[in-house]
């Protein structure tokens, strides 16, 4: 199953687990709760590929991942804390991005620069597409734990092409009108609908997800650099 392999990420060391982690009754875990903590992160967002977060229960989880419901509360409240757990260790701003969106793309051919942004963009948000996907469904509904969540997972992002939208400005290349950081928001959410729908787009004559892309590339550069 595609999830499994997505989700070796949170065990392969490329994930670092949190050694200081507590249980529900304030007990620090030992490698071998650690373990058996992950193995319900890892379950639960299997899960959530196939079923809503306010669908998915505490039995369905434990059944999954051959533990029991008492178990499962040693180390989490309910459902949506495994979420958060597994929102702790993934976000949207990677440091491949962030680096990315701090380069002076004006200097770097802006618009190659910005096609590649918004490739690697997808592409991560894609890989991950369950947590993100379920993150902003309850943020949407009103829970400001993942409203907080979605804010942090994209303030690196939009400090940095905040940046890159002043120097713009500075340069006169962008109108000074255009708040920068409204900018940047607008961007990145262009680019999260973009990777959460393009790739199931229907391949049409005049429009593919490539062709999404190159025109949302277009746009960032715009925004970016002022071309």
């Amino acid at each position: 199953m595609e999830g499994r392999s997505m989700l070796n990420k949170f065990v392969s060391g490329s994930v670092v687990l949190d050694t200081a982690l507590h249980n529900q009754i304030g007990q620090k875990i030992g490698s071998k709760g650690l373990r058996t903590r992950q193995k319900l992160i890892e379950t639960t967002i299997e899960l959530l590929e196939t079923h809503g977060l306010r669908d998915l229960s505490v039995a369905d989880i434990a059944r999954a991942a051959s533990t029991s419901p008492a178990t499962f509360y040693v180390y989490f409240e309910g459902v949506p804390e495994v979420l958060l757990a597994a929102l702790e260790h993934v976000t949207q701003s990677t440091p491949e991005l962030v680096k990315m969106a701090e380069e002076n793309w004006s200097e770097l051919g802006q618009q190659d620069r910005a096609r590649r942004f918004v490739e690697l963009y997808c592409a991560h948000w894609w890989r991950w597409r369950t947590v993100f996907r379920c993150r902003n469904l309850a943020s949407e509904e009103g829970d400001i734990r993942f409203q907080e969540a979605r804010r942090q997972s994209v303030a690196p992002l939009i400090e940095a092409l905040t940046g890159q939208i002043m120097r713009a400005q500075s340069k006169g290349l962008v109108p000074d009108n255009l708040s920068p950081r409204a900018s940047a928001g607008a961007i990145l959410t262009l680019l999260e609908r973009l990777a959460a729908v393009g790739p199931l787009t229907p391949e049409q004559p005049d429009m593919s997800f490539e062709t999404l892309k190159d025109a949302a590339a277009y746009m960032v550069a715009a925004l970016t650099v002022g071309r």
